[in-house]
């Protein structure tokens, strides 16, 4: 069925009349009295009785005036929600965050955006750079935030932060007390870390094989906040972020240890995918992230 015939047909209906048609529609006459004749034509059926003053319908053209009717209700209604989209007053907004971002980063961003589009649905997935990365990949999140190197095809990695991650033990534990010490005096001690995949985990293992030490004792945890609790708890030694350690160290339930030749920093990023569509609830995020300081920097690519 051709749209343009049934819309023409429609506003005869609704106006009752050619003229009206014509006028509502910005065509000519004849134009309306032609097509509405191909549409009758094709369809093999009469829609309207001709009248000395208007148009009426025949039985067929008030059945399909409801149709029609429902038809360009549907079209209008599809057309409000694309705009809708457009200003960023609905949609769903789906990020992939890795654990210390999706912790201690986001949340407080995520309740600001959320007060400023009640519309907007979001879901946040907390994992670590791995899935992430490949969530990004497979175009299940609009957005992925990553500590450390990116590892991955057609993806981008922007910085929006610095952190420092540094190893900390409880304040009752045998290293605490120490003024200086070898990345080698941390072999004998149980090591908290994370699963393999994570970013935090890549950097700190990297940075102790390149000073020889063999990591022996690793008891996995699968989240900062666990290995941090561990910590505290006089569990072993952790190489925690800073941003994660801001109340346990000035409380004293953590101590920074002072390890010589371990200086461990890493970009947190955003990462899109290459040449990638960022839709309007991604953008309006991502303009908050520069609204609270956090500007990704396009510059700033970590990784390919």
């Amino acid at each position: 069925m051709n749209l343009h015939h049934l819309a023409i047909f429609h506003a005869i209906a609704e106006t009752g009349s050619i003229t009206g048609c014509a006028q509502r529609m910005h065509i000519s006459q004849p134009a309306v009295s032609r097509q509405l004749r191909d549409f009758e034509r094709r369809l093999g059926v009469e829609l309207f009785e001709r009248l000395p003053r208007g148009m009426r319908l025949t039985q067929a053209g008030e059945v399909l005036r409801d149709y029609a009717t429902r038809l360009f209700e549907i079209a209008h209604a599809a057309e409000a929600s694309v705009q809708e989209l457009s200003h960023v007053r609905q949609g769903h907004l789906a990020i992939g965050a890795s654990n210390t971002i999706g912790t201690y980063i986001l949340p407080g961003l995520v309740a600001r955006f959320r007060r400023t589009h009640p519309g907007v649905r979001i879901s946040m997935f907390v994992g670590n750079t791995e899935q992430v990365t490949q969530g990004v990949s497979d175009l299940r999140f609009m957005l992925g935030f990553i500590e450390g190197p990116l590892h991955g095809k057609d993806l981008q990695a922007h910085q929006f932060l610095d952190d420092e991650i540094v190893p900390v033990a409880s304040s009752d534990h045998p290293l605490s007390s120490k003024k200086r010490l070898q990345p080698a005096e941390l072999t004998a001690q149980p090591l908290l870390m994370r699963e393999p995949g994570s970013g935090t985990r890549e950097l700190v293992e990297g940075c102790l094989r390149r000073q020889g030490i063999q990591l022996d004792d690793i008891v996995e945890l699968g989240s900062t906040e666990a290995i941090k609790q561990a910590a505290v708890h006089g569990g072993g030694i952790a190489w925690l972020p800073l941003v994660c350690m801001d109340r346990e160290l000035s409380k004293g339930e953590l101590v920074r240890l002072p390890v010589k030749s371990c200086d461990i920093r890493r970009p947190l990023s955003l990462i899109l995918r290459s040449n990638g569509y960022i839709a309007p609830p991604a953008q309006a995020f991502l303009e908050l992230l520069a609204v609270s300081g956090m500007t990704p920097n396009p510059g700033g690519r970590v990784g390919s």
